[in-house]
């Protein structure tokens, strides 16, 4: 499934031929990402790319829910429903770009997308965002998405230096009842 975002931004249901891609994506912004992902830290090998590829794609067979980000031709980073939860009709998103794709935009407009296609062909009710008090760049794309901040919530977010809270964004489907 491809999910067209804007000129030369598309989002691409998760496919394993995608893993040798983002073992070097990853590599090369371990240290960049890792700040905010741990399990970033963790990818050491092509076979733990594939490993984990392989395993989000099973997850993947039923309904579409991680989306590889393509700039430009070239894969800079995810976004994906973390948390899906078709009984309650929610969902909370996550995602990552690599460092040279910031400050471009991309992020904001792949939410946007990705708020799109929950809404419309999920028809989920209320999306969240779970962000770290600190992360500025997220906290930004949070508030030019239209996310509502709800609170915050203590120690929600484990990092390499420990626990840190977090604060819960969201947006609601006004079109869904």
């Amino acid at each position: 499934m491809m999910l067209r975002v804007k000129n030369q931004l598309q989002l691409s249901s998760l496919a394993q031929s995608e893993a040798p891609a983002y073992f070097q994506l990853i590599t090369r912004n371990q240290q960049y990402l890792g700040k905010w992902l741990p399990w970033a830290l963790k990818v050491t090998t092509l076979a733990d790319q594939e490993r984990i590829t392989r395993n989000a794609f099973l997850a993947d067979r039923q309904q579409p829910k991680q989306f590889s980000i393509y700039w430009q031709g070239r894969l800079v980073g995810r976004i994906s429903f973390v948390e899906l939860d078709m009984a309650n009709r929610t969902a909370e998103i996550g995602y990552w770009l690599s460092e040279d794709a910031q400050g471009h935009g991309i992020m904001c407009g792949c939410v946007d997308r990705l708020v799109r296609y929950g809404f419309e062909k999920l028809h989920l009710k209320r999306i969240d965002l779970k962000i770290a008090t600190h992360n500025q760049s997220s906290l930004k794309v949070a508030a030019a998405c239209g996310f509502e901040r709800q609170g915050i919530w203590p120690n929600a977010i484990h990092l390499v230096s420990g626990s840190v809270d977090a604060i819960r964004w969201s947006r609601f489907n006004v079109n869904n009842d």
